[in-house]
């Protein structure tokens, strides 16, 4: 079945009415305009938390993307599968187009992540991402202006060179309204934040270590590398998919 166009709509004017208005109208006006090409892409922290309740009440239907690199706590995977449960959303597990043992072969062992950290997450995340894309022309993502100097400038609806728009219902909320939301919602949090995680990506710890409630939140990610962004949220786009069977 063919995806169903969407109709053209002005980026400025349409950001310009979204800054007054709540999460949940952003999200319902996204999935009535984009129909059937539009995701949300999560990775279970407080932000995404937030649009997966949202989402339950608009729209159980709508696509979530999950990427499972490989390398998740195994606190994330748990946590994942209670989430499931929960709130019976469209769960969309993407996996990396290398497997382990290929991985292995093709760099030595599996621990790009300490030599290249880009070039791990490129692997294990852009490029899994990338592909499950193709079928959309908009991705639902928790990105928070507040949350480092490098997403300040986001807007609510960014557009990629490639035309995918991307959707930040949350872009001027701050962290203690996210909490706010949770407390008050009775949402459940990934449990590494209780224990000084201020966002969790993969489990090494050269890609994600606990912090101090005072730190800036990313300062957890990719410590001593000056990498803060694994590439999923660029608006730029990345390299095409790689064929790395062997």
């Amino acid at each position: 079945m063919e995806a169903t166009p969407t109709a053209p709509f002005d980026l400025q004017a349409q950001n310009l009415a979204f800054e007054s208005a709540s999460a949940e109208e952003i999200i319902r006006w996204s999935i009535e305009h984009f129909k059937d090409k539009i995701c949300l892409s999560t990775s279970f922290q407080l932000g995404g938390m937030v649009l997966i309740d949202m989402l339950s009440k608009i729209d159980r239907t709508l696509p979530v993307l999950f990427i499972d690199t490989g390398f998740h706590f195994d606190e994330t995977l748990k946590f994942r599968d209670q989430v499931l449960e929960r709130y019976g959303i469209n769960l969309i597990t993407l996996k990396p187009v290398m497997e382990r043992e290929t991985f292995k072969l093709v760099y030595g062992n599996d621990t790009l992540y300490e030599r290249n950290p880009t070039e791990c997450c490129r692997i294990n995340k852009t490029e899994p991402m990338e592909r499950a894309l193709k079928p959309y022309a908009a991705r639902i993502a928790a990105l928070r202006r507040d949350a480092s100097l490098e997403r300040a400038k986001i807007r609510i609806l960014d557009e990629r060179v490639d035309k995918v728009i991307l959707v930040h219902p949350l872009a001027n909320w701050t962290r203690e309204q996210t909490k706010q939301y949770l407390k008050e919602h009775d949402v459940p949090a990934h449990p590494l934040h209780s224990k000084g995680y201020k966002t969790i990506g993969c489990s090494p710890t050269c890609c994600t270590v606990p912090v101090g409630e005072n730190a800036p939140e990313r300062a957890g990610r990719w410590t001593g590398t000056g990498k803060s962004e694994c590439g999923l949220h660029l608006v730029q786009m990345r390299r095409p998919a790689q064929d790395f069977s062997i």
